[in-house]
């Protein structure tokens, strides 16, 4: 169990109160590398990396020319592909906090670019809480020895990253998650799952879970948590407003006690180069929360924008780690939110989901 960290956040920089912690994204990433494995190797992206025709050249730097194809899809462009800038995302984290930010949750996985030593750096400079996690994204990215693995070892190797942490000194991962699947969902992805739920189960940390695109993919992936032993309701479904679209659908996952996360905000275009969808802009991810606040939902709400391009941060054209404090937030209100519920959307819940039990 959790033992001496029990009732605390783990951050990078150590554990804390969780009073300390105030407006928390649940969904970021400071470094991470789309191209850690090869364009062909990566199935699950097959669609984007076809897109486009040839019409720009994957060498091109981000221009003003090529500025509007690559924010359509960043698939298209080599600099798009990799977030791997410290003093960049320095910067735009710093954003945040001078707009009033407390706590960012960096869920890169291992293999995708995860930077514990940058994490630390970052909290240090910024005074950002910073907590990282522990995962492996979908099976494109899985180093070699998953395959090799039982989903025993898995936990192991996952509860392990917050019991002893991982370089010298050591840092310790305070969430579980991203854990990456496809639909339908490889077998290796769904033992790493298992796993991830056993090392929940053992570590009182929370379980973060980057689904499949389809809509049966989120209830899935919660049944498959529940039947390893793990906790619904410790567990986040991540990416919801680019898998699901209808409230029903919504209501139903939210009767496992899961958390429902809108973590794409600040992508305000319908186009989605990885799937046949139409995506929300934020004005309906509001009016999705708030259908979940009016269905007495709010305790499970979190938001984030899962910032994984230069793209998505201000110094190349993007909304930054600020966007929901600076224009998300004000529509929240206009659109009939109070200052409690925002409160607890923002604060109350990352609180509570972070803090280990």
């Amino acid at each position: 169990m959790s033992g001496p960290y029990s009732g605390k956040i783990m951050t990078v920089l150590g554990p804390i109160d969780p009073k300390e912690t105030g407006v928390t994204h649940m969904h970021e990433h400071f470094n991470i590398d789309f191209l850690a494995v090869s364009g062909d190797a990566q199935k699950s992206h097959a669609k984007a990396f076809v897109e486009g025709g040839g019409t720009i050249n994957w060498e091109d730097p981000i221009s003003l020319s090529n500025y509007y194809a690559v924010r359509r899809n960043p698939f298209l462009l080599k600099e798009a592909m990799q977030l791997v800038d410290p003093a960049v995302v320095t910067a735009a984290v710093q954003e945040f906090r001078d707009a009033g930010g407390s706590c960012i949750v960096e869920v890169t996985p291992i293999g995708v670019g995860r930077n514990p030593p940058l994490m630390k750096q970052i909290a240090a400079k910024t005074g950002v809480k910073v907590v990282m996690g522990t995962a492996f994204y979908v099976r494109d990215y899985h180093p070699p020895e998953i395959a090799r693995m039982s989903e025993d070892e898995v936990a192991e190797l996952l509860a392990a990253d917050f019991e002893k942490g991982t370089g010298d000194p050591a840092i310790r991962a305070g969430i579980i998650g991203e854990i990456g699947l496809v639909w339908p969902v490889h077998p290796e992805e769904r033992k790493v799952l298992r796993g991830a739920a056993k090392a929940q189960r053992r570590t009182g940390l929370c379980l973060s879970i980057h689904p499949g695109r389809d809509v049966a993919a989120p209830l899935d992936a919660v049944r498959t948590v529940a039947d390893a032993g793990g906790d619904p309701r410790r567990t986040i479904i991540c990416h919801l407003d680019r898998t699901l679209f209808d409230i029903e659908d919504y209501l139903e996952l939210a009767k496992t006690g899961c958390y429902l996360e809108f973590d794409l905000f600040g992508l305000e275009m319908c186009h989605y180069p990885l799937a046949e969808i139409d995506m929300p802009n934020d004005a309906i991810r509001v009016d999705k929360i708030i259908e979940l606040v009016n269905a007495g939902h709010i305790d499970q709400v979190l938001v984030s924008h899962d910032v994984d391009s230069k793209m998505r941060l201000r110094a190349y054209g993007g909304e930054g780690y600020h966007h929901i404090l600076r224009n998300v937030v004000p529509l929240m209100r206009r659109k009939g939110l109070s200052e409690a519920q925002v409160n607890r959307i923002l604060t109350e819940n990352p609180r509570r989901a972070l803090t280990i039990v």
